[in-house]
């Protein structure tokens, strides 16, 4: 029998069709019942086994029902037309979820929330990057609104929000460091990511404790039914994983182990201070999916990494993180599922100096408990997502240590902090028509500052400094302070067409954990720092409002996005902050007012021999200081940009697909230098020139100009599935500023600018990868 979609259904979007068969005989079977989203929806399997079912998209749930046969739930989230095949009775499957995305081409029209960015790993591989490995953090960097200060910074600049306004999540489990070898590349295997999904407009309620984006990264689970595996030889970095069936259709496992091969890097590089250098990293992730029935099953993650970095004899890194989940899925009614998930991370770093009268190591970090209860209602025409979350950190001291046994350095500490972080939640998407869709959801986050601490006292009237410190308070239990509101979200989309839509979205967040950090952008050993007494949390009101187009049939799609938002609170430093092994680090602080604003413009081509993207985005980062005392202002309290401001950003990424698995894939970038603070004039007093300074950040940086390509082609044994990967990294080996700093010449005496690069010449890699399965 022939199926045809019904021209007049006018709430259809997609088409899910396939073919259900017996698990034992393979049989066809005939008559089966189709239900959607918790009712019967008049389609039945006909007598070839078929069935075929016209769906809006987004997440549906599907039962498949025949008398003497046991029902089969699934929760599809459907993104274009999809082909989904069941087995009745004993089927052994990844029930969670299925994400069916082979035609995932008009998204941006569809998705009812505005400033979404997804991507799947196929998607991510195609972009060159440094060293030549998929990378989820340099991918987002081509895409519209994401930027990083520059190479050597970790992190993220989402829609001109700083680095620690992001909520990075595995699995919906809170990471917290997640760079290598200085921010070149992240945390997070290629091999092993499935998918990610960026929220830089509207962030759903059920996610929470920073004021600018979240970004949830989805991993691969292990194969029900055969054992594959994989090694990676590569001049960048070596890499091994296998997954499969622990206990077939029961039980499967996921491992990959990648460890750095870098230091080759270094040694091509002219200055003899980074051929001294020494750069290396790994990382670990483990994945275990047991399905206890057809409705229950449990996911275990755990994600291991360490980096260490040492300039020259000058100064080095060192850090490691360790994130680890625990979830449960359960589809209790055809409508009704709960999800529960516990998770342990930690956080370490190390800040240290070899060498010298007194080499030493500065140790900093932080553990955290997760918990969160999720459950998902689906009717008709509406979804209900309701919970509770909550997080609990605690500090750890703040250290001074010999690095040798000859240093003379005696042992210091500094005592941190203890927060606990709630919120329940709950949202609803509700789509009345095939035009119009409405979400909406309220979060209410509660955080309290818990003993045992310390409190300064400062003298009234003056501003907090050393010198006013009047008295202290020890608090040994209890709560110290609380802090907490109501964070509204709301969004919607109207679709004119099949190719036209508007959205637009508005969302209010709180922020109660922050870095602090004495560099110019964000590093490993940055300070992670809760909300105090006198470090207020960041409450932040986040707008957007987007025109969405394609063409061709969706082979070619557009979209032109624009955003606002307001941030009270956020932090800025006062001149010469001392911040390392500060008991009063709010004598070296001052809050103020952000405001980031913007557009960004998207054309991308999804299908064809050549796809791709080009991006632009304009994007402002202000920020002003609100103290009642002019002594510690900031440029006297005017509106300044941040270290992050850069207003013009572009990427092309360009993908030649020439058949037979081999690709040849080109990335260029360009931004805007990132604002500095210089010298304006010398004065003479006394026979010494003595420099005077600008106002904060009111000049800037060259910018930046990159150029990267790959070609990944078949490799030598077929029946392995092996490939090549070539890639070169700043092929115009150009020497990119990432700061500017300012000496004094030798004849005359006045400050010069030199400029520092992280990166100022070509880096080439290849890597060579065997997968097989038995």
């Amino acid at each position: 029998m022939e199926f045809r979609a019904d021209p007049d259904n006018k709430k259809s979007k997609y088409i899910l069709t396939g073919k259900i068969t017996d698990k034992q005989t393979g049989e066809l079977i005939s008559g089966v019942g189709v239900y959607i989203d918790g009712l019967f929806s008049g389609i039945n399997t006909d007598k070839n086994g078929l069935y075929l079912a016209h769906l809006d998209s987004g997440r549906h749930r599907i039962v498949f029902r025949q008398l003497g046969k046991r029902g089969q739930p699934f929760i599809v989230e459907l993104f274009g037309d999809g082909v989904l095949d069941v087995e009745m009775e004993n089927l052994s499957f990844e029930l969670e979820t299925i994400i069916v995305r082979d035609e995932e081409k008009d998204r941006n029209i569809t998705n009812p929330i505005a400033g979404v960015t997804k991507m799947n790993i196929e998607e991510i591989r195609l972009v060159p990057v440094l060293m030549g490995e998929p990378d989820v953090f340099n991918v987002l960097q081509t895409t519209p609104g994401v930027t990083s200060v520059g190479e050597g910074s970790s992190g993220l600049n989402i829609r001109g929000g700083q680095a620690d306004q992001n909520l990075i999540m595995m699995n919906e489990a809170i990471v917290l460091s997640n760079s290598h070898a200085l921010g070149f590349l992240s945390s997070f295997n290629g091999d092993v990511v499935r998918n990610f999904t960026l929220y830089k407009g509207t962030v759903p309620s059920n996610f929470g404790g920073r004021s600018a984006a979240a970004l949830n990264i989805e991993m691969q689970k292990g194969d029900f039914e055969k054992w594959n595996y994989s090694a990676t030889i590569g001049t960048p970095l070596t890499k091994f994983l296998i997954d499969g069936p622990v206990i077939p259709e029961k039980t499967s496992m996921v491992a990959a182990l990648r460890r750095s091969n870098a230091n080759w890097l270094l040694n091509i590089v002219n200055e003899s201070d980074v051929r001294n250098s020494n750069i290396k990293f790994h990382d670990i992730y483990l994945g275990i999916n047991h399905m206890f029935s057809q409705d229950h099953s449990i996911d275990f993650s755990l994600l291991n990494t360490g980096d260490y970095f040492r300039f020259s004899n000058q100064f080095g890194f060192e850090w490691n993180n360790f994130v680890t989940s625990l979830t449960s899925n359960n589809l209790l009614t055809e409508n009704f599922s709960l999800i529960g998930m516990a998770a342990f991370g930690s956080f370490n770093n190390g800040f240290f100096e070899p060498e010298g009268a007194d080499p030493a190591i500065i140790r900093n970090g932080l553990y955290y408990f997760q918990g969160k209860i999720t459950g998902l209602l689906t009717f008709e025409k509406i979804n209900i997502t309701f919970g509770g979350e909550g997080v609990q950190y605690q500090m750890r001291p703040e250290t001074l240590m010999p690095y040798t046994v000859e240093s003379g350095v005696i042992e210091e500490n500094v005592s941190k902090q203890k927060g606990l972080e709630y919120a329940p939640f709950v949202s609803m998407d509700w789509n009345p028509t095939q035009n119009f869709g409405l979400s909406g959801g309220l979060r209410y986050s509660q955080y309290r500052q818990l003993g045992p601490d310390s409190v300064f006292r400062y003298q009234e009237g003056l501003p907090q400094t050393s010198l006013t410190i009047s008295d202290i308070d020890f608090f040994e239990t209890g709560t110290i302070v609380q802090y907490g509101g109501f964070e509204p979200r709301a969004s919607f989309r109207w679709t004119f067409n099949k190719v036209n839509s508007i959205k637009a979205g508005y969302s209010s967040m709180f922020q109660y954990l922050q870095t602090i950090s004495n560099a110019t952008g964000p590093t490993p050993i940055d300070l992670w720092q809760l909300s105090t007494t006198y470090i207020q949390p960041q409450r932040s009101h986040n707008f957007s409002l987007g025109y969405f187009r394609n063409f061709k049939e969706n082979e070619w799609s557009t979209s032109l996005e624009g955003f606002y938002r307001t941030t009270q609170n956020q932090l800025e430093y006062r001149d010469f902050a001392d911040l390392f092994l500060n008991p009063h680090l709010e004598t070296e602080l001052v809050q103020g007012q952000g405001l980031a604003y913007g557009a960004e413009f998207l054309i991308q081509r999804n299908s064809g021999g050549i796809t791709g993207w080009l991006a632009y985005t304009y994007s402002r980062s202000l920020i002003r200081t609100t103290s009642e005392f002019s002594e510690i202002q900031v440029n006297r309290g005017n509106w300044f940009p941040t270290n992050f401001d850069r207003p013009h950003i572009v990427s092309l990424v360009t993908n030649f697909h020439l058949g037979n698995r081999r690709n040849f894939n080109l990335n260029f970038n360009f931004s805007t230098g990132r604002p500095v603070t210089s010298p304006t004039t010398n004065y003479l007093i006394g026979g010494i020139l003595i420099p005077d300074y600008s106002d904060r950040n009111q000049f800037r940086i060259p910018n930046y100009f990159r150029i990267d390509l790959s070609y990944i082609t078949n490799g030598f044994v077929r029946k392995w599935n092996d490939k090549i990967n070539i890639s070169v990294y700043n092929l115009l080996a150009r020497r990119n500023a990432y700061s500017v700093f300012f000496q004094r010449d030798e004849n005359s005496s006045r400050l010069r600018p030199y400029q520092v690069s992280i990166l100022g010449s070509v880096f080439p890699s290849i890597a060579y990868t065997v997968s097989f399965n038995k």
